[in-house]
């Protein structure tokens, strides 16, 4: 099995959409697998909202692809308090629900396994975890149904808690917000994550993965999992 692996997008410029269709098509993966954080962007307008959900209407129909939910998404998906993430205007929910539809949180999901390593937008952190490692994939499958029935009633669960250093009150956020430096690793669970910015790929150790290198044209690398050993590549080849 080979799985590629694309961290947030933030509406990048249409030749990046078609960068990442390229690799795809090359790479012949087996499956593809989508970090989150779709929408959003400084000085974004509805119409860069809009590109991006046609985008992922099309993308959402490939069974072979997964697309994790990042919060920037989540905020999208459940226009309640307890989902709100900075960057969301009632002008790009409009837009992008329309071209989405009213059911399209359904086709999103807050994790996904991948050879034995754990894929999440932020990242899952020790801080949260109330169960033995072996019970782990049950567990968080589970928070995930209770995490969309509390987003459903309009009501908090913690996958959208805010850590300390993006300005909330925990040790650590959940895997909607978890910053890579709160993130405390979990004895024997490798993961692969996005949601904090940086100019390269950061390693902590050979078990912890943050992809996501995003700037205003979109992710500059991916990385490729082919049985069990991670590859990160630059997205444009070089």
């Amino acid at each position: 099995m080979k799985t590629l692996i694309f961290p947030d997008l933030h509406e990048p410029p249409q030749p990046v959409f078609d960068r990442i269709e390229t690799i795809i098509a090359d790479e012949h993966a087996d499956r593809i697998v989508f970090l989150g954080d779709y929408f959003d962007q400084f000085h974004d307008t509805p119409s860069d909202a809009e590109r991006t959900a046609k985008w992922l209407v099309q993308s959402l129909t490939d069974p072979r692809r997964t697309h994790i939910i990042g919060n920037h998404d989540a905020s999208y998906l459940w226009l309640v308090d307890s989902t709100f993430c900075p960057g969301f205007t009632w002008e790009k929910a409009n837009v992008i629900r329309d071209v989405l539809g009213e059911d399209s949180k359904g086709k999103f999901l807050f994790h996904t396994w991948v050879d034995g390593w754990l894929l999440t937008h932020a990242g899952l952190s020790a801080d949260w975890v109330t169960v033995p490692v072996d019970l782990l994939p049950k567990w968080i499958e589970n928070e995930g149904k209770a995490a969309r029935s509390a987003f459903d009633h309009g009501k908090h669960h913690w996958f959208a808690e805010v850590g300390r250093t993006r300005g909330g009150l925990r040790p650590a956020g959940g895997i909607l917000w978890c910053d890579h430096l709160e993130l405390a690793p979990i004895s024997e669970v490798r993961q692969i994550y996005g949601h904090t910015p940086a100019a390269e790929p950061r390693w902590e150790g050979s078990n912890h993965l943050c992809l996501d290198t995003a700037d205003r044209n979109g992710p500059q690398h991916f990385a490729l999992i082919d049985r069990g050993a991670v590859k990160v590549r630059k997205l444009d080849g070089s």
